[in-house]
């Protein structure tokens, strides 16, 4: 009897700020038609958050469903993380064991094998075009073949990280950068920030969007091009597709380039969508799966990257794992709830040692140099204000600060412990 489990494709891109997308409100100019089309057949969660916004931790995150320091990657591989353990708890073990086939194509980013972590098919790649060829040969193989196990696949490409390959010498006439943060006062910024803000002018800010935006169009044709070899192999009928990328970007909000120690929106919110099974194309199919009907929406409930392995887990009818923090998004996308999945959600970094605490109302992040910022995201989404300071905000300043201690505490219990 034929598994009639759906298959699962987790598609990660790096470094990808949500106002790239032109469907979600691009800030950059491109035009993103393949992204697009995911985010009108499926359902968009456009308050989610990294757990840490840099590669490795955030990746250890997607790949264990447990936050960097539980994992024992709190840093980037080899600063000072070593490879992830393989005793981790993680997704692609957990697939396997369930009867799924796994492959994994792409950025890995984590040290080590690959398959020692549970996926039967692995190649690491950091060359998007190499990555998105042994996708498709990987479903090739398998076109009009029939096979009783469905698949979990993770393709990982390296766009547009390649960003930091911008000329600095270029420079773009008449550009202005679309933020309003840029008059924030220097002395409401905690060191640690303050150290990463820069004094360009305007013209190359413009050559660093203009890039940037160059690398987002990159990798939303290679999207393209990847999904176009899953429909033409005949599975896009039986696949859940899950678009997320590892954490933003900062380009130049707040004056500041790239990512690096601080929590802002750039780098902490993150594009989740998440596309179900859909027969709409005449082509053969080995297995057929039960259509779950869902509209393409649009969700502003809070949730977190940590949540990326419950949902796989619940798609392929698994337990979430006990030792994971996070929740399956199954019943946001199926229409049975719609509040925040998470009333706070958590990020981290590892040198200096920074927190975020953010409610959907308020964040609070605290700095290993004593350093702390508010903001009031309804009425500051841009977080021009910090109100760490304010005593009308002391409360809830309180409030987020012990919320953040027991999750600290939580993080030292559950820690895998590197020196």
């Amino acid at each position: 009897m034929k598994d009639a489990r759906p298959n699962i494709l987790l598609l990660l891109t790096d470094q990808q700020r949500v106002d790239t997308i032109s469907a979600l409100g691009s800030k950059f100019g491109v035009e993103t038609p393949n992204i697009d089309a995911l985010v009108r057949e499926g359902v968009t969660f456009t308050d989610c958050h990294c757990t840490a916004p840099i590669c490795s931790p955030s990746r250890s995150t997607l790949m264990t469903g447990r936050y960097p320091t539980e994992a024992g990657m709190p840093g980037n591989l080899y600063a000072p993380a070593p490879p992830l353990d393989p005793s981790n708890v993680g997704i692609g073990k957990l697939m396997r064991a369930a009867g799924y086939e796994t492959a994994y194509h792409g950025k890995w980013h984590l040290g080590g094998s690959i398959q020692a972590h549970g996926f039967d098919t692995a190649e690491e790649c950091s060359h998007d075009e190499t990555t998105r060829q042994l996708a498709s040969r990987f479903w090739r193989d398998r076109d009009w073949i029939e096979h009783e196990r469905p698949f979990f696949h993770v393709v990982s490409f390296l766009d547009p990280h390649d960003l930091y390959f911008y000329d600095p010498s270029e420079r773009v006439e008449g550009f202005q950068r679309p933020w309003q943060n840029l008059d924030r006062p220097a002395d409401s910024y905690p060191a640690t920030a303050a150290s990463k803000r820069v004094d360009w002018p305007e013209e190359r800010w413009g050559a660093y969007h203009q890039f940037y935006a160059e690398r987002v169009a990159k990798v939303d044709r290679d999207i393209g091009i990847l999904l176009d070899e899953l429909r033409c192999s005949g599975f896009f009928s039986n696949t859940w597709i899950i678009f997320a990328a590892d954490h933003g970007d900062m380009a130049g909000e707040q004056n500041i380039p790239f990512k690096g120690a601080f929590m802002y929106e750039g780098v902490t919110r993150v594009p989740l969508v998440i596309v179900p099974p859909r027969g709409r194309f005449l082509g053969d199919v080995s297995r057929k799966v039960k259509e779950v009907g869902l509209r393409g929406a649009q969700l502003n409930g809070q949730c977190s990257l940590i949540d990326i392995v419950p949902t796989i887990l619940s798609l392929a009818g698994q337990p979430t794992e006990p030792e994971m923090s996070g929740t399956s998004l199954l019943p946001w996308i199926m229409g049975e709830r719609a509040d925040s999945a998470h009333e706070i959600v958590f990020a981290e970094w590892h040198n200096p040692r920074v927190f975020m605490a953010r409610r959907r109302d308020w964040k609070y992040v605290r700095y290993e140099d004593g350093g702390e910022e508010l903001f009031s995201l309804l009425d500051d989404s841009h977080e021009s204000v910090n109100r760490s300071n304010e005593p009308t905000a002391a409360s809830i300043k309180a409030e987020l600060s012990a919320a953040l201690d027991n999750h600290i505490a939580q993080l030292e219990r559950n820690a895998v412990r590197l020196y």
